[in-house]
């Protein structure tokens, strides 16, 4: 358990330094902001829970705007395919812990901010702790249950504003959730959805932009809410179509009914949400979780890269979707969506030789196996990590020699 940090919004500000007057003249000559403007902000505190996609944008925007203090939680590291939309990082980066990457490039920024980094997940043992000690949020993660977690903490923490967004391929909306007289999540949507019917990034794809523009909005509504400008989306809803510059700005009114915030709350302490199909947990599609998938299955006949070579006669098989195979497969390898693996159980059922079944994570697969597992029995193995595991072998086993 995290203990709650004094917020420095109840510290003394001293006047602005020469620095500082340099670095914020071209938003300090604005009305709205001023020098007393951005005393507020180097008083403020902003919790960033997640720092990919949406979180990198916005951190970077939030030090360059003069934030004094940042948190950040993640628990992963920098991976190679985060580059394409987490352009907080760079290539020198992969394999080290994101929130030490992230306060290093920031701090490079701005070195004036006081950057707090937990690397670990927000979870029910640290969430009212880090929820205390900062003045709001900003929510960038990618699974439902943390969303969940976040709203609730923020709500019972006394309604502390909350900046929400979701994306998907080129499209995302946006909010500021649990603020004082405003809406929460559960407003918009009171119960979690089964996660296997909401694809991943991984899976429905998503152009780099469209996290950059979610996590720069969030950032945005911060430094509104910070400065006490403009018109935050509290009780409003903004959402882009970024394919046809489709932008609407939809009521979003607080639910007196809600399970939180309504008028006679069923939700009164802070709890893990659970899944709405428990029993699927296992088949979550989120390749952020593919790792954990793959330990709860630990008894699935998993093969490592290195193991499928000294298995040369087994038939690979690809269940990612269309657009996935299209963008790149291991070669020889057949193709049979999990949406269709009836019609290759049919196939398979009158032919002889055992199927490596992966997937772009490995996730996918554990449901592919509970689908294919009694009609195909002692016939199927699955690739611990998939495709982007057997990419990065290939990588490594075709990376130049330096001549060491």
């Amino acid at each position: 358990m995290i203990d709650p940090i004094q917020p420095l919004s109840t510290m003394t500000a001293d006047d602005l330094s020469p620095e500082e007057q340099l670095r914020y003249a071209r938003q300090m000559v604005l009305p709205e902001v001023g020098a007393e403007g951005q005393r507020k902000l180097r008083r403020a505190s902003v919790l960033v829970i997640g720092a990919g996609g949406l979180g990198a944008p916005a951190l970077l925007y939030l030090a360059a705007a003069g934030v004094g203090r940042l948190g950040i939680i993640d628990p992963d590291r920098v991976e190679l395919s985060n580059l394409q939309r987490q352009v907080l990082y760079d290539a020198t980066d992969c394999g080290g812990v994101k929130v030490e990457q992230a306060r290093q490039h920031l701090l490079a920024l701005n070195p004036n901010l006081r950057i707090d980094v937990y690397p670990e997940a927000f979870t029910l043992a640290n969430a009212a702790g880090l929820i205390a000690a900062y003045d709001l949020v900003i929510e960038g993660s990618d699974r439902f249950a943390t969303k969940y977690l976040v709203n609730d903490a923020c709500v019972l923490a006394g309604n502390k504003p909350c900046i929400g967004a979701s994306i998907r391929s080129f499209a995302g909306m946006l909010a500021v959730y649990a603020a004082p007289g405003g809406p929460c999540y559960r407003c918009l949507f009171p119960e979690m959805p089964d996660p296997a019917t909401v694809p991943s990034c991984a899976q429905a794809g998503v152009l780099g932009t469209v996290p950059g523009l979610f996590g720069v909005l969030q950032a945005h509504e911060a430094l509104k809410l910070i400065l006490g400008v403009g018109e935050p989306l509290v009780g409003a809803l903004l959402t882009v179509d970024l394919l046809t510059m489709r932008l609407q700005k939809l009521r979003l009114p607080r639910d007196p009914h809600c399970v939180i915030c309504g008028d006679t709350p069923a939700i009164v302490a802070l709890a893990e949400t659970g899944w709405a199909c428990a029993a699927q947990v296992a088949d979550a599609t989120d390749e952020a979780s593919a790792e954990d998938a793959a330990i709860s299955a630990d008894g699935l006949p998993w093969l490592s890269v290195a193991a499928s070579r000294r298995r040369p006669s087994l038939r690979w098989l690809d269940i990612r979707t269309r657009a996935e195979f299209d963008a790149g497969h291991v070669p020889g390898a057949e193709h049979a969506p999990l949406d269709q693996l009836d019609r290759f159980a049919e196939r398979a059922a009158s032919t002889t030789g055992e199927f490596l079944l992966y997937c772009q994570g490995g996730a996918r697969t554990v449901r592919a196996y509970a689908l294919l597992g009694q009609r195909l029995p002692g016939r199927l193995w699955l690739l611990r990590g998939g495709y982007d595991a057997w990419l990065r072998d290939r990588l490594a086993t075709t990376a130049p020699n330096d001549g060491r």
